[in-house]
């Protein structure tokens, strides 16, 4: 009887589902898709489905597009579910709208030991100072408060925050009415984990994976760092991760040494990369520049922004990280900073061998000025560029972010998508939420839409960055396409009157309602959608209602 169990539990489910438009470049006109357990085994037409999967339990579809599931390629997880359950304040038009929304509430959340707010961008107000560290303290009645700018890369902090966080007050970037940027927000992002439970923190990566799932997002890379938090929180998003079954990546941001090697292969980190950043953001003046910012004083220090690490440091790392196995990788923004990677490349190179270095599959992230002279040097590396459509959405129009810090003839050449993508430079999209709201197919419209013509994406070319390149950026090649042998990640969707392109992708007019996502299934396993579509489920995960 125990062995008639064991061959029970080992016997394959075979799912069909039918009925539905299948998106696959490589099936046209695909209306039914077969999965056995955790791989697409079939593409094709019902008919033909049911012939090679005969017996098997059917889904109907009912007309539902199925494509590959979404992959967000850069996000932080455990910060997303602090904004989720904190304080969003990328709708506050003025400084007072701010102070209102903290000090509301921190009266209704008296049992935190920290009050974490983020999204704040003071461009438009009619007065454009931050919030002070003493009306800070006004509002929230003396709570430790931690509101990030909308960039995360500046931050104003209250005394009673402050007061925990020793050694702040000296630290390059710290001023004395609470706004912090460069080393003194760094400190306060690496040491302000202490103040939150492990049960928070692990509470916090559930809630925005579960986020992410109900876009139709089946994986996430999680981009850890010293300045973000302890290497624990790679662990808690991987436990977190498992128990939903949403698909995971890790990175941790920390120059290439023995200890940190061992400490990301401990952690389960796919490598060295992310957010260990040569430099900054352009918003809080601090992506380091050829030419200084348009709105500082040429003559002002860090009138160029801010270099964290030096051309050796660049060079040393990809070497050591290509040497050790694992991927090496940077965040860099300012065109000196993107500089400063490609030329470490290019010295690594002549240490390794190209061979080696494409080999490493490594990765730079944002890549917001990047020259286009360099383009092809990414190109022969196969570096990745790990993109933001939605900071091109929100900043790149004119009289934007972009045109106010940089002036409008250096801000017609940001987010260079379209020019890279031609180049040959693998592209990977997400969203570095919680700097952009986690996003599916509004990443895809963000890239066919950009705000210069000649960056855009087709629709269809969005789409594979969005998700194939995702999988690619990580080293993943047997995800990203609805095809026989590749993982079962999968996306259902509900199109209502959405408007199509040949190839069957929705069009993504800038005003035209989205596809809501009606499941999402990760090798096989739904982790989020309505129960009643039959489809098999990650165990232990309560439906969720579906769109």
């Amino acid at each position: 009887m125990a062995a008639q169990a064991n061959a029970a539990e080992r016997e394959p489910t075979v799912t069909i589902l039918c009925n539905g438009q299948v998106y696959s470049p490589t099936q046209e006109a695909a209306t039914a898709l077969v999965m056995i357990d955790d791989r697409i085994a079939f593409v094709g037409s019902d008919q033909a489905a049911r012939a090679a999967a005969s017996g098997a339990r059917e889904v109907d579809l009912n007309g539902r597009l199925v494509t590959p599931a979404f992959v967000d390629a850069h996000l932080h997880l455990i910060q997303t579910g602090q904004l989720l359950t904190g304080m969003d304040l990328h709708h506050c038009r003025t400084r007072d709208e701010v102070l209102e929304t903290v000090s509301s509430f921190a009266a209704s959340h008296r049992d935190r030991r920290l009050v974490v707010g983020q999204g704040w961008d003071e461009r438009k107000w009619p007065d454009p100072r931050p919030p002070t560290r003493s009306e800070l303290d006004r509002a929230a009645s003396g709570m430790a408060v931690y509101l990030a700018r909308v960039d995360v890369h500046s931050a104003v902090v209250s005394t009673a925050l402050q007061d925990q966080l020793p050694g702040i007050t000296g630290a390059e970037g710290y001023r004395a009415d609470g706004l912090l940027s460069r080393q003194a927000h760094h400190l306060v992002r690496g040491r302000m984990d202490r103040l939150f439970t492990d049960a928070e923190r692990r509470s916090d990566a559930s809630t925005a994976m579960l986020q992410a799932a109900s876009l139709g997002v089946g994986a996430v890379h999680e981009l850890g760092g010293p300045d973000l938090g302890p290497i624990e929180d790679l662990t808690r998003v991987r436990e977190a991760a498992d128990e939903l079954g949403i698909g995971l990546v890790c990175y941790w941001g920390e120059l290439a040494s023995t200890d940190a090697l061992a400490k990301g292969r401990s952690a389960g980190a796919a490598g060295l990369a992310g957010d260990l950043c040569i430099d900054g953001s352009i918003g809080s003046h601090t992506a380091s520049l050829f030419e200084p910012y348009r709105d500082q004083d040429a003559a002002t220090p860090g009138a160029k922004g801010t270099r964290y690490l030096s051309d050796e440091e660049i060079m040393g790392h990809i070497i050591d990280c290509t040497r050790a196995g694992v991927q090496a990788g940077f965040h860099c923004i300012g065109d000196e900073a993107v500089a400063a990677a490609v030329e470490g490349f290019r010295r690594a190179a002549s240490v390794l061998g190209l061979v080696a270095l494409r080999r490493g599959r490594h990765r730079l992230e944002h890549v917001e000025m990047a020259a286009e002279a360099d383009f092809p040097t990414l190109a022969t590396y196969g570096v990745i560029a790990s993109m933001q459509p939605a900071f091109d959405a929100l900043w790149g129009g004119r009289g934007e972010l972009y045109g106010q810090r940089l002036g409008e003839p250096r801000a017609a050449h940001m987010n260079r998508l379209g020019s890279l993508h031609r180049a040959g430079v693998g592209l990977a999209l997400g969203t570095d939420s919680p700097v952009t709201p986690l996003a599916a197919w509004e990443t895809v419209r963000a890239a066919v839409r950009h705000t210069r013509s000649m960056e855009n994406l087709t629709v269809e070319e969005a789409f594979a960055a969005a998700t194939l390149g995702g999988h690619r950026a990580a080293a993943v090649d047997d995800s990203g396409l609805l095809f026989p042998g590749w993982r079962a990640d999968v996306a259902v969707w509900e199109l209502g009157g959405t408007i199509r392109t040949p190839s069957g992708l929705p069009q993504l007019d800038q005003d035209a309602p989205l596809p809501a996502c009606a499941a999402t299934l990760v090798a096989g396993r739904q982790i989020y959608g309505s129960q009643d579509l039959g489809l098999p489920r990650h165990g232990g995960v309560a439906p969720s209602p579906a769109g």
